[in-house]
């Protein structure tokens, strides 16, 4: 199960470039919310709680309970948008999500484990595939899918269809024949 947060949002009354330009000054993220109706809302969040919760999660893209216009929402957080020079969240787009509706998620891999490829045949361990795509319902959700390479030999790869995924649950959008990461030799 992916980690949850909770976040508390405001409904935003003003828009436009100006009007982010000073909530950002004073400490405010701008956002939008889009519903499952197909409409959009604007919201607003405390740039310091919402860079914290952010930082609590290894994905970008993570489910989120928030709390905005006297409700509690369930979304997904599409896109965060960051200053290139300071690195601070200047926007969040999130994406409203039915429980009972399967959505597209990212999954980010990390590798675990030192390969015998590496370890006794002078291989070298390349990564070609950070994170993949999956169809899933929200409640079955995961940030991070472990992947143990530890028994990769020189030549050897791993394709996205060896991944340790319950097909029950996830279903992987894109090709599953992708090499996600192998071991070659480190004299080529």
């Amino acid at each position: 199960m992916a980690q949850e947060t909770n976040i508390a949002a405001e409904p935003r009354t003003v828009h436009g470039s100006s009007a982010a330009r000073r909530l950002r000054r004073a400490g405010i993220v701008p956002g939008v919310l889009a519903t499952t109706k197909g409409e959009t809302e604007l919201l607003q969040l405390n740039a310091h709680d919402f860079e914290r919760e952010v930082a609590r999660h290894s994905n970008p893209q993570f489910i989120a309970h928030i709390a905005f216009g006297g409700a509690v929402r369930t979304a997904l957080v599409r896109e965060l948008q960051r200053d290139g020079i300071t690195g601070r969240i200047t926007h969040a787009d999130f994406g409203e999500i039915d429980p009972e509706r399967k959505l597209h998620v990212h999954i980010q891999l990390q590798l675990l484990g030192d390969p015998v490829g590496v370890r006794a045949e002078n291989g070298v361990l390349e990564q070609h595939v950070r994170s993949i795509v999956v169809s899933c319902l929200p409640k079955d959700a995961i940030e991070t899918l472990p992947v143990d390479v530890s028994g990769l030999h020189k030549g050897d790869d791993i394709k996205v269809k060896d991944l340790a995924l319950d097909a029950e649950k996830f279903t992987v959008v894109g090709d599953t024949e992708l090499s996600v990461c192998g071991v070659a030799d480190a004299t080529e």
